[in-house]
């Protein structure tokens, strides 16, 4: 076989691309054969466009997002061709390894720049920190009945805002202790109440807005306050805004029940 008089650069991504045409589709796949550096760029290529994609979790990445990280690949190669055309005339280069670097960071910024992670479910993070702490997995750091040594702990134990526990005794509700929690993304304050029926009462508040909840089960109003109800499996869980903070009550109590605890719990800033 007559020895290759000449390297294909640009040629051989438009090649596993699919958009090389005949006659220069058969001449270049004739030279692949006889190239092995040639051979080695194209599967430099092949693991850039079609492993690194593919290692990308199907679930979470839309395919659109695919379509632009794909473009912007090509777009990168392209330039890096022609770059390479103009420095091809001072030297030659033996292997490509700095352009794949050069793709693989593009498809970098673009994931970087472009994909998001879908939101937590923060209505389902709650009813897991419910069904956590009463298995006893997730312990109170504080056990405490009067609300003002909870408040006091959370402010020496990095809670950034101001908390309100309150005591609900008069409506039959023990409180319990608490705990600095995170809650997604947030830190939280986490505190316990139990019923005179045994059941359990927690509340969540963190620094956040309710756009960051999925679309809520039931919307109620109260005193000027929108509440969000969730339900998760065999838990209420209710959230509201006050100010920039954000507070839940989770039970398992009956979900009227719940609802009811909320409306009196919250405070309209």
């Amino acid at each position: 076989m007559t020895p290759p008089t000449r390297h294909y650069e640009q040629e051989i991504q438009d090649f596993l691309d699919g958009r090389l045409a005949e006659p220069e589709r058969t001449r270049l796949a004739e030279h692949l054969a006889g190239c092995a550096q040639c051979r080695a760029e194209l599967e430099a290529l092949k693991w850039l466009k079609l492993e690194v994609l593919g290692q990308l979790p199907r679930d979470a990445v839309p395919p659109a997002l695919t379509a632009r990280v794909r473009a912007g690949l090509d777009a990168e190669a392209a330039g890096a061709g022609a770059q390479r055309d103009g420095l091809r005339r001072a030297s030659f280069r033996p292997f490509r390894w700095a352009a794949a670097a050069v793709l693989a960071a593009a498809a970098f910024l673009v994931l970087l720049f472009v994909w998001r992670p879908a939101s937590p479910d923060l209505p389902e993070r709650v009813a897991r920190d419910f069904a956590e702490f009463t298995a006893g997995r997730l312990p109170l750091r504080i056990e405490a009945r009067e609300p003002r040594a909870i408040e006091e702990f959370f402010a020496q134990n990095g809670v950034p805002f101001a908390t309100r526990v309150f005591d609900l005794a008069m409506m039959r509700y023990e409180l319990l202790g608490g705990r600095v929690h995170r809650l997604g993304g947030h830190q939280s304050a986490f505190f316990v109440y139990r019923g005179a029926d045994g059941r359990l009462l927690i509340c969540q508040m963190y620094q956040g807005s309710l756009t960051e909840l999925p679309p809520a089960d039931e919307i109620r109003e109260h005193n000027g306050i929108t509440f969000q109800v969730h339900r998760r499996g065999g838990t209420t869980v209710v959230f509201w805004q006050e100010g920039d903070l954000v507070c839940v009550l989770v039970s398992d109590g009956p979900s009227e029940s719940v609802i009811d605890l909320a409306f009196a719990k919250a405070v309209k800033v």
